[in-house]
């Protein structure tokens, strides 16, 4: 019998092969959909969905931090989503999905934009946040995927079963903190943070009423017939 490098042994035991056509999707549709039409805005008439609330809101560039902390908790969150069990990883991820293709359409019908401050100090937080506004159009606002992303991570930590709730509270803390980095470090407006939320809760709606799940199950059949070939 053919023994197993050691390499994937240990990454088989990370991440489940069910688990990796699912999560590559998912991240390829991300890049592709965000990158795309950011490239479009050229196009777009953009329109400022910020309250008078939103300009009572500091400007708080140690938040930054936090800001860039969140794409860790994102990958330990779609780990641990993909680790859990095939039905519960296509299930979570085909709303992650379906929220983000309601999102991406979002950026096209509603585009919308942020005044952002002009950042002065010499401090490590002041030179991260130019570097983040440099790097990062303010446009792809509404909603917010910093807080859609978060909040699947707390979704997901909740119904999970193979680690303690310390996990779900401690992920839960995080996605409240990275919903107020957002504000505070002006990369997006109050209502940006209700639209992340309730995107993938109208992801979540879906999938259990319409089975969006399937998606992954087909790629699954057809992975299993193309290797039959």
């Amino acid at each position: 019998m053919k023994e197993i490098h050691p390499l994937r042994k240990r990454f088989k035991s990370l991440l489940p092969s069910y688990a990796i056509p699912a999560l590559l999707l998912n991240l390829s549709f991300n890049f592709v959909g965000y990158i795309g039409i950011q490239s479009l805005k050229g196009y777009f008439t953009f329109h400022d969905l910020s309250l008078p609330l939103d300009r009572e809101i500091p400007f708080i560039p140690g938040f930054i931090f936090i800001y860039l902390g969140a794409y860790l908790q994102w990958i330990i969150g779609f780990l641990i989503c993909g680790r859990e069990s095939k039905s519960f990883c296509y299930r979570y991820l085909s709303a992650e999905l379906f929220a983000k293709i309601l999102t991406f359409g979002c950026f096209i019908l509603i585009p919308s934009t942020i005044l952002r401050p002009r950042v002065i100090g010499t401090g490590v937080a002041e030179w991260v946040t130019r570097w983040v506004y440099q790097m990062d159009a303010p446009v792809n606002l509404f909603p917010s995927i910093h807080v859609l992303e978060s909040w699947f991570c707390t979704r997901t930590a909740f119904a999970q079963k193979k680690i303690g709730k310390w996990y779900a509270w401690l992920t839960t803390i995080m996605t409240f903190l990275v919903c107020l980095s957002v504000v505070l470090v002006k990369q997006h407006v109050l209502m940006d943070i209700l639209g992340g939320i309730a995107f993938f809760e109208i992801g979540i709606l879906v999938t259990r009423r319409r089975g969006f799940e399937q998606i992954y199950q087909r790629m699954e059949h057809w992975d299993q017939w193309t290797r039959r070939k």
